[in-house]
């Protein structure tokens, strides 16, 4: 299983170690997932419309099913067969009790990331800010 789920990133020429990844790890569409069952039952396709309207993610489908088994598997998400509409039954996904508290985790733990971000942009603008003085100082 690929380690990313490929977004529509520019490529940045030969990987090496240590440049950042295409996309974006595939870890987050767990979080993305829960988040986007919390609000509401969906099926497959409308999973997969959603990542990509709130989260500008074009994700492959063998990827996100898989996803959606395994956090079935571990009690986070349950599903059913609905076959109330026109056309073939469609299996909906909802977020279990066990998977909304896996999800406040998961804010914990992003907010902690976006916080380290945050740090990381405010040293590199700093950083920035003083080449462009340097520059101009010479």
């Amino acid at each position: 299983m690929s380690m990313f789920v490929e977004e529509r990133l520019p490529a940045i020429g030969p990987r090496e170690s240590g440049l950042p990844p295409r996309g974006t790890p595939k870890n987050y569409l767990m979080a993305w997932l829960l988040v986007m069952l919390k609000e509401h039952n969906l099926h497959g396709y409308e999973i997969m419309k959603e990542l990509k309207m709130k989260f500008d993610v074009v994700a492959d489908p063998g990827t996100v099913y898989r996803a959606l088994r395994l956090l079935e598997r571990e009690g986070f998400i349950s599903s059913w067969w609905d076959s109330k509409d026109q056309g073939p039954a469609r299996r909906i996904y909802t977020v279990t009790d066990a998977g909304a508290d896996a999800l406040r985790l998961w804010s914990v733990a992003l907010e902690q990331y976006r916080s380290n971000l945050d740090q990381f942009f405010r040293l590199y603008a700093s950083q920035q800010g003083a080449s462009a003085k340097e520059r101009n100082l010479a």
